[in-house]
């Protein structure tokens, strides 16, 4: 398996793991609130019932009068909030202090606020600081036997929180340790699973490029023979002049299945042993040059003038192979020849930029749209605005142009050319290495 196939299935690999293991932690995430929100809120209420209890049964008992006596004051001072979990305090109907039952000290309470809001709304809960911890208080008017709604006390009762909080963090501690490990877990799963899903994938490449360097073995022999017939019919005349038309139509179509076919091999071999390549100092500049010279004709069979942009005498050396770098070079002026207008001008040109070596062929055609910049590069792509006949060509050169440049550790990107046409932008790392070594 190539590397680009390789890429291509470790990008896809990636991309379902990412999907997948994203799903999979907002559910692991989703369920852990949940359940801490859940947990969190039970257990304020048990608080708030328990301590509703606590006060709601003291203003009862003591809905005839108030307990005689100081408020227990001067026994706190070596009293701990913490120590006990629930506390009372009785107060009179201006909020002073009566008794103190629990011996809890007094900083902060009673707390007057909580005792004008009961005064209004018939009972207040709330949470408050007192003596350096948070305490639940509720407060809750004690009312004359006699009724009438005549306020003779209050009863504000607390909950010291210590140990609920405690457990409260202990909780979402546990929730979290749990969630890692099940985020973890889904993880290593999720990764497992990805990989076995695309063994399918890997086995269907495999099959189809079996197919197609078998198919293509396959269909060279007939495609030589058809070629050779036609051209024993053309030049002994044995067709007459209504055939011969026909038969220089099957002598260019066996041409371009022959293209086809040696095209098609190339892919498959590429993509079962990658592009075998024999790596040397090359100079770019001289090797556009003397492409130049061989394609010359070509262009002007096609109606396009070629141009070297800029000087060649400047270094452009890389650690290439010289023929698949003229092959290279061939593809992307035959797809220039074909986009560019009659009388147009494709132009070459070869640079050193930092460690690279750029190399660009740019045409005056219609370009290439920024959405299909990477699909050009696809076997059998087509755009619309190539000039001539969509019969001819294969369809695979800018493909196997890409294998080319990657097999050098080089890329190709496309740009919009300065009269509106494509420039094509090879970049191969460039060498130090001395010519010929």
């Amino acid at each position: 398996m190539t590397d680009t196939t390789s890429r291509l299935i470790a990008r896809t690999r990636r991309r379902l793991f990412l999907v997948t293991f994203g799903l999979v932690a907002l559910l692991v995430v989703g369920i852990g609130a949940a359940t801490a929100f859940v947990t969190l809120r039970a257990l304020d209420a048990d608080v708030d019932r328990a301590l509703a209890s606590s006060v709601d049964a003291a203003a009862r008992a003591l809905h005839d009068s108030l307990p005689s006596g100081g408020g227990g004051s001067d026994d706190t001072e070596d009293a701990v909030l913490a120590a006990s979990d629930t506390f009372l305090l009785i107060l009179d109907a201006n909020g002073n202090l009566v008794a103190n039952p629990s011996r809890v000290p007094l900083v902060g309470l009673p707390d007057e606020a909580a005792v004008k809001a009961a005064s209004v709304n018939g009972r207040d809960l709330r949470t408050v600081e007192a003596a350096g911890v948070d305490v639940r208080l509720l407060t809750v008017p004690i009312e004359a036997e006699s009724g009438g709604g005549t306020t003779i006390g209050y009863v504000q009762g607390g909950f010291i929180l210590v140990l609920h909080d405690q457990q409260s963090r202990s909780i979402v501690a546990a929730i979290l340790l749990v969630a890692v490990v099940g985020l973890i877990g889904a993880a290593l799963v999720t990764l497992i699973v990805t990989g076995w899903a695309l063994v399918p994938i890997r086995r269907s490449f495999e099959a189809q490029r079996r197919f197609v360097a078998d198919a293509s073995h396959e269909l060279r022999t007939p495609a030589a023979l058809i070629r050779a017939n036609a051209d024993v019919m053309q030049r002994e005349g044995l067709a007459d002049d209504e055939g011969k038309p026909l038969v220089a139509d099957i002598i260019t179509e066996a041409d371009r299945l022959a293209r086809l076919v040696g095209d098609l091999l190339q892919l498959a071999t590429t993509e079962s042993t990658g592009l075998v390549i024999e790596r040397q100092p090359v100079d770019l500049g001289t090797i556009a040059v003397g492409t130049v010279r061989e394609a010359d004709a070509l262009a002007t069979e096609r109606g396009v003038t070629l141009v070297v942009e800029g000087s060649t005498d400047s270094p452009a050396v890389v650690h290439g192979d010289r023929d698949r770098l003229v092959q290279l070079l061939l593809i992307l002026l035959d797809n220039a020849f074909d986009h560019s207008p009659p009388g147009g001008i494709v132009t070459i040109g070869v640079r050193r930029v930092g460690r690279m070596v750029e190399l660009a062929v740019t045409d005056e055609g219609p370009g290439i749209p920024l959405a299909e910049r990477e699909r050009v590069f696809e076997p059998f792509m087509r755009l619309p605005g190539v000039r001539r006949d969509s019969s001819s060509g294969t369809g695979l050169g800018l493909a196997i142009a890409l294998r080319i440049a990657a097999a050098h550790g080089g890329t190709i990107r496309i740009d919009d050319g300065p009269a509106g046409g494509a420039a094509f932008i090879v970049e191969i790392p460039a060498t130090d290495a001395p010519l010929g070594g």
